[in-house]
């Protein structure tokens, strides 16, 4: 939501507002220019913040920030304010007096907050890519649960240095000191008795009135629509509060297509939705593990160049607020969803976990199984992380990603529910029914999977890939077995199984990204 570039020395003077960014001498705070947040600062005496928030439906629109003067008293009324602030913001508090610094963070993690304290000054951003110039090491133990398919939602991040703000988080900074504390874990309260059509009705409601929390004009909403229950859910809900909307879509190959393009139909025609495609085949993911002229990312969406394309047409005709299903697995975890796409539509032949562990050294596996003590604990938002490898690319497009399916009403929601009323997704396969017909989302329905699309892309590049991993990065650190990766490399392509490609891509993404750092 904000980038920023603070010399200790600069926060001895006053915040001004200048050509779109909050400056502090030669230092700068830059908010993330977009008709949905706005930016307030205030100030008294020795301390002042600024904060970066979601704009509220029916609050004052202004085009610049806003900048207030006042007593203590009225200071630490508009600090509570912003703290219980009902969508995400990011506030930056600032002591001139000791030359301190708080970074805090809203519940939703809709955007990535990244931070990098020095001696000289503090660095913030929603976009890692800006602090890749420092050319800072690799955190082996980040990196050996990464490459173990034991990623874990944490302030630590895989270079050293720098940290990610998580959802309700603050880190405290002054010069060649950092102080990071995790908020409490978050409790859902006890569930009440509910019948059937008070779930589905409930659900309802609440889904719109997350919808119209924020101010949308219709021309400027995009929903991406993979012709699943999760995008579809949210699309129902946009289009019974703003009419026929713009929906936008990946097409994938193999067995889902023919069913996943006549459902999009149905969803498209029922709801009146302006839709338009991208064809994964058409525009398949980069395996190029050195890409000229682009940021290697870790934490990243794996078929970016299809939804690159889909996210510039959509900006190219005004639409500027993307709409997501993310967050829709999260609502139903752990009771039977349908199948997931690391096992569905295709053939699996072992864990995931598995295969990542085969590829890692004796000291990466002995630090993989002994850190596990730095994650964050549990939140209302459980599909952050998910937010955090897509939202930074969207935001280069200059657009505002929303999830309504994890807003931490509806999470709380659904958590309360009875088994029977969550167990394959029972609440809002109803919610469903009702809005489009029983027929486009049968019981048996199978759920559309970009499970094939990286097993014959390896297969086709087998030979360039074993070229290019002759030179290993990651086993020049003492993360992986040379060995081990190329006979992954030979099994994805021989077999086009499922469990060994998720291992695989996530081993080429992180081994791209190291390489662009040495």
């Amino acid at each position: 939501m904000l980038k920023a570039d603070i010399a200790w020395g600069d926060l001895s003077q006053n915040p001004e507002w200048k050509h779109g960014v909050i400056a502090l001498g030669r230092s700068q705070i830059a908010p993330f220019r977009h008709a949905a947040l706005e930016t307030l600062v205030v100030q008294t005496q020795e301390r002042w913040f600024a904060v970066v928030r979601e704009r509220v439906a029916g609050g004052a629109v202004s085009e610049n920030a806003s900048f207030q003067n006042v007593d203590s008293e009225r200071f630490d009324e508009l600090y509570r304010a912003c703290l219980l602030w009902p969508l995400d913001y990011v506030m930056v508090e600032v002591a001139k007096q000791g030359r301190r610094v708080k970074l805090r963070a809203g519940m939703l993690g809709a955007a990535p907050v990244y931070c990098r304290a020095t001696d000289e000054q503090v660095r913030v951003s929603w976009d890692f890519a800006d602090f890749l110039s420092d050319r800072l090491p690799i955190d082996f133990e980040v990196a050996s649960c990464s490459l173990g398919l034991e990623q874990v939602y944490s302030s630590r991040q895989i270079c050293i240095g720098v940290y990610l703000l998580t959802e309700r988080a603050t880190l405290y900074l002054e010069p060649g000191r950092a102080h990071y504390r995790y908020p409490s874990p978050f409790e859902v309260p006890a569930a009440p008795a509910m019948e059937c059509a008070d779930a589905v009705s409930m659900f309802d409601q609440l889904l719109r009135r997350v919808i119209a929390k924020r101010p949308a004009a219709p021309g400027r909403i995009a929903v991406e629509l993979s012709g699943g229950m999760d995008s579809a859910a949210v699309a129902c809900a946009l289009a019974g509060l703003h009419g026929p909307v713009a929906s936008r879509g990946i097409i994938v190959g193999g067995e889902c297509r023919v069913p996943q393009v006549e459902r999009r139909r149905q969803i498209a025609d029922r709801l009146r939705l302006s839709d338009e495609t991208v064809d994964i085949d058409a525009i398949p993911p980069s395996l190029d593990l050195s890409p000229d002229g682009h940021k290697a990312y870790v934490n990243t969406e794996y078929y970016l160049e299809a939804f690159e394309t889909l996210w510039s047409t959509a900006r190219a005709q005004g639409r500027d607020l993307m709409y997501t299903g993310l967050g829709g697995d999260e609502l139903f975890m752990g009771t039977g969803v349908v199948a997931e796409d690391n096992v569905a539509g295709g053939r699996s032949i072992g864990d995931p976990q598995r295969f990542a562990r085969q590829l890692l050294t004796p000291r990466a596996l002995s630090a993989l199984r002994s850190l596990h003590a730095f994650d964050a604990p549990a939140g209302p938002v459980p599909s952050v992380m998910a937010s955090v490898s897509k939202a930074h690319h969207l935001m280069q497009h200059g657009i505002w990603p929303i999830n309504p399916l994890s807003d931490p009403d509806l999470m709380v929601f659904c958590y309360q529910l009875p088994l029977e009323l969550r167990r394959r997704r029972t609440t809002m396969q109803l919610y469903l029914d009702a809005r489009l017909g029983e027929d486009v989302f049968p019981r048996n329905y199978a759920k559309e999977t970009f499970a094939q699309v990286f097993p014959e892309l390896i297969a086709r590049h087998r030979t360039a890939l074993a070229g290019q991993l002759r030179e290993c990065a990651l086993a020049d650190l003492g993360l992986v077995d040379q060995r081990a990766a190329l006979a992954l490399l030979d099994t994805v392509a021989t077999t086009k199984a499922v469990a060994p490609t998720s291992p695989l891509i996530n081993f080429l993404w992180t081994e791209r990204f190291a390489r662009q750092l040495a």
